[in-house]
């Protein structure tokens, strides 16, 4: 069957599917956990934001936004990142919703250990491939692919759709 919606992004979709299955055996995979002090994908995502951006507040509403890394996810691997001594929790200012994530300095050194001992080697090849783009054309690529992410989120649900509110049972 051919599949001609895809016209000639074909191969690049593809690839896209071949990197997200990837990425999510690595994250099922690394969800279990050898020793406590391993962290999974998603922890070790979230430390890395949390190191990206320290010094900006950003609280955990922000984080899930912009990683695209559900809250409940969020607020679970916060909950060991604590447990683990590498994140501190803080209140911006009287708002009990507004929680700011910090890194510890164990946190910055696991960080570290992690991307450079695995993460960067992992994106060496592909940033490789990527030198040949100008600015411009990085910008277009990074774009597309936050499009993707931000449309690929919405598949399955009703076009304009309210959040349903369901009543919480005590």
């Amino acid at each position: 069957m051919e599949l001609n919606w895809m016209g000639r992004y074909r191969e690049l979709v593809r690839a896209i599917v071949y990197y997200s299955n990837s990425s999510n055996r690595n994250l099922f995979t690394a969800n279990r956990r050898r020793s406590p002090s391993d962290l999974s994908m998603h922890e070790y995502q979230i430390l890395e934001y949390i190191c990206e951006f320290e010094n900006e507040n950003r609280i955990m509403a922000e984080i899930s936004r912009d990683t695209g890394i559900a809250q409940s996810i969020i607020t679970k691997a916060t909950k060991h990142l604590i447990a683990l001594g590498l994140v501190e929790r803080y209140r911006l200012g009287n708002n009990r919703k507004s929680i700011v994530l910090l890194p510890t300095e164990d946190g910055r050194a696991k960080y570290l250990e992690i991307a450079l001992g695995s993460v960067a080697p992992a994106f060496a090849a592909f940033f490789r491939s990527l030198e040949s783009f100008d600015g411009g054309t990085l910008a277009v690529f990074e774009d597309a692919i936050r499009t993707l992410g931000t449309d690929w989120a919405k598949v399955g649900q009703e076009p304009g759709a309210e959040p349903r509110l369901t009543k919480i049972e005590e």
